[in-house]
């Protein structure tokens, strides 16, 4: 048995996580925490969208600042713009880069791929339900390791919370007691009971 298998980049805060198109829970994670330790208001642009300077003309109404009256830090946050979206272009793959050619801002670019590999509301709840039925299904296997093991029960869990469905540490761990081979039923056992005390 093959364990399972993770982005292939690590170890760098310099460049943002590899997606090739396979685990988009675990790389959409790891892109939101290297976009958010870039600068404070990059995930703003990936949520928010292009920051545009604006100036008041009255109360209710304003337009768009001529870029010869832009402040520095007018000039600093639209930098941000092209630079969230160069952070997700470098750290896509040629056919995840051509899935998302035709976007003009980082929060297109975030949008699409989310709509790709997630899907809309109804495609996402069904995922759910597919998720929730694997964890509840999920057994060790025969010949598989505890590492293994639990590498497997991680991708579903970090999937599910990518989904907005978070098991709590209680759930996780009885989870993870109920299918173990009966092997471990002492073990399984003693621990159970040591919580109880």
């Amino acid at each position: 048995m093959s364990k399972a298998k993770y982005i292939v980049e690590g170890g760098s805060s310099n460049r943002p996580p590899f997606f090739d198109g396979s685990y988009y829970y675990f790389w959409k994670n790891k892109m939101q925490l290297f976009l958010k330790s870039q600068d404070t208001g990059m995930w703003r642009i990936i949520t928010n969208g292009d920051f545009i300077p604006r100036v008041d003309q009255d109360d209710s109404n304003s337009v768009m600042k001529k870029e010869t009256y832009w402040t520095t830090d007018d000039k600093t946050k639209v930098l941000l713009n092209s630079k969230a979206q160069l952070f997700l272009s470098c750290a896509l793959s040629r056919e995840e880069s051509e899935r998302v050619d035709e976007c003009t801002t980082a929060k297109e670019v975030w949008d699409t791929l989310q709509t790709h590999h997630e899907g809309i509301s109804h495609v996402k709840e069904t995922r759910i339900d597919i998720g929730i039925r694997k964890f509840e299904l999920f057994e060790m296997q025969e010949g598989e390791t505890i590492d293994e093991m639990y590498s497997r029960f991680t991708t579903i869990v970090n999937e599910m919370r990518s989904l907005s469905k978070a098991y709590t540490v209680q759930e996780r761990v009885r989870k993870i007691m109920r299918c173990l081979p009966i092997i471990w039923r002492p073990m399984v056992t003693a621990i159970s009971q040591s919580q109880e005390s």
